[in-house]
């Protein structure tokens, strides 16, 4: 048994480094607090320790985001953190019009950020659930209203990459027939 445990906490630490990222999100202040913390920016818990987002409310089938390593900044990798969170409902809306629009599949919709970081030539690496290396994912980021496409930089299983110039909404789609 203690052999099962070890090998279990050996995983966790090894495996959650890529998705979990509460060390550098949530100050170990206000670990006491988290629960306030979560609720306040409408998340739970594991998507909030997580800088994920799992599920929004009024979509279903919506692919699990979270940021999914260090940002690469001024064309160099960093160790600062994209913030991922959740939208409103008007984004969710706006965002599945753009899909049907384009032909593809609305994967997620979410507000990237990246407090007290200089984007200069940025681009950051996302965890979406669901993604295979070869599949046709664009990106956009509404800009005063509309979708302007974002350059995807790489596109592996469970991962997308894409150039990140500011904060705001990023819609995520999966192209048909890909």
């Amino acid at each position: 048994m203690k052999n099962f445990f070890a090998l279990s906490l050996a995983m966790a630490l090894t495996f959650s480094g890529t998705v979990c990222a509460a060390e550098t999100v949530v100050p170990e202040k206000d670990f006491d607090r988290l629960d306030t913390l979560a609720s306040s920016v409408g998340k739970t818990l594991p998507e909030y320790t997580s800088n994920a987002v799992a599920k929004l409310e009024g979509v279903h089938g919506q692919a699990k985001i979270a940021s999914g390593s260090d940002m690469f900044t001024e064309g160099r990798e960093s160790n600062a953190t994209c913030v991922v969170d959740k939208v409103d409902a008007g984004a969710v809306r706006y965002a599945q019009q753009k899909a049907e629009q384009t032909g593809g599949t609305m994967l997620t919709v979410v507000k990237l950020t990246a407090p007290g970081v200089n984007l200069a030539d940025a681009q950051v690496a996302l965890r979406i659930e669901g993604v295979k290396a070869g599949d046709n994912v664009t990106a956009y980021r509404s800009v005063k209203g509309e979708w302007t496409a974002v350059d995807v930089k790489a596109v592996a299983d469970d991962n997308v990459t894409i150039d990140f110039p500011e904060k705001g909404i990023y819609a995520f789609i999966k192209m048909s027939g890909a």
